[in-house]
């Protein structure tokens, strides 16, 4: 596949010019240029990921130190007290990090940011709050579908240090999702609101069209959180979940392959989401290594081709364009994001290593 030899051989160069100017966090886009953070808000460790994989595919030495570097700066947050993406943040840096250069401070600093996720649990309710960046609204008994992405933060860690407490943890905050988040034709609510005590409330959107719609970028979020997880633990119900929202999934891809925002926007010119795109592939093709279903891998390979000829970025900064953050409050309209680009870049290293491996 040319195009994907292509495709990673772009993004590479592109993340190592980037990392002679970007002096700060990328967060998202605005008209084409990067809105940076100093600390990194939740999307910080998306972008020393991108480093990182930059520097494991080329071994360019100017990457790895740019990846030193902001591996370090995202430290400090390990100790976050109301922060439920600290994986987001930690594995693709300090745990990467840590496993290329053995760097023993990071296995630590991540170790220390697991604990800090597990702290924010809720046992009486068996939950981490989903706790909102945005506004004045309490969060306390909020639970978003995007927590599934952080918990294998939580089972490396208990693996690293045997601490039961983190597996503990994960196991209840799945068992809570699944009974609650998860729809009966695969699909996911974005928020579920609880009771202190855990008693279900309703089910709910911050980012979606609407409480009972599809935001695709969670959908994205569900099925390669359970996947990945289900391959941590050879957990079946986990994996059987994530067949359920991968089969949801590519039953409502668009015919060009990249998801709307929303997929039950009923509106033919919504805006894309191709960060979903990203997350979604990855997810796919981590639930391929699992199964061995060639569906999976195929529906993949789709959206990563249809990616890479239609949202792949030149000029402005970012490697995939067309994204959309947070339509509802207007945030990142057809833009640029940090995950994006870091899922779309690992989807493709992804791909390319199943294609090696057969």
């Amino acid at each position: 596949m040319d195009w994907l030899t292509a495709a990673i051989t772009g993004c590479v160069e592109k993340v190592k010019k980037s990392s002679v100017t970007f002096i700060d966090f990328p967060h998202i886009t605005e008209n084409g240029k990067y809105i940076f953070t100093r600390d990194g808000v939740w999307t910080g460790g998306f972008w020393v990921g991108q480093l990182w994989l930059s520097y494991g595919h080329s071994g360019d030495p100017a990457l790895r130190a740019a990846a030193e570097h902001f591996t370090q700066r995202i430290l400090p947050r390990a100790q976050d007290s109301r922060n439920h993406d600290l994986g987001f943040m930690f594995y693709p840096s300090a745990i990467t990090g840590w496993r290329i250069t053995g760097n023993e401070s990071w296995r630590q600093g991540a170790l220390a940011a697991a604990r800090s996720l597990a702290a924010q649990f809720n046992p009486a309710g068996g939950y981490i709050p989903g706790w909102g960046f945005f506004g004045q609204e309490e969060w306390s008994g909020a639970v978003l579908i995007d927590t599934l992405m952080n918990l294998p933060l939580l089972l490396w860690a208990a693996e690293q240090s045997g601490e039961d407490r983190l597996l503990q943890v994960a196991n209840r905050h799945v068992e809570k999702t699944l009974a609650n988040h998860l729809r009966a034709d695969g699909s996911a609510y974005h928020r579920f609101h609880f009771t202190p005590d855990g008693q279900p409330v309703r089910g709910d959107t911050w980012q979606g069209l609407s409480a009972d719609s599809a935001w695709s970028r969670g959908q994205g979020w569900a099925l390669t959180g359970l996947a990945i997880l289900a391959g941590q633990r050879s957990n079946p119900l986990w994996l059987a979940s994530a067949v359920r929202v991968a089969r949801y999934i590519i039953g409502h891809l668009p015919a060009d392959g990249i998801p709307p925002w929303d997929y039950l926007d009923p509106d033919k010119e919504a805006p894309k989401d191709a960060s979903a795109g990203a997350i979604s592939a990855y997810g796919l093709l981590r639930l391929y290594r699992l199964t061995g279903e060639v569906m999976f891998k195929d529906s993949a390979v789709s959206v990563l081709h249809a990616l890479s000829r239609h949202c792949m970025l030149d000029d402005n900064e970012g490697l995939l364009a067309h994204a959309t953050a947070d339509l509802p409050h207007g945030l990142g309209i057809d833009q640029a994001t940090a995950y994006g680009d870091y899922y779309f870049l690992k989807a493709l290293l992804e791909l390319k290593d199943v294609t090696l491996c057969g």
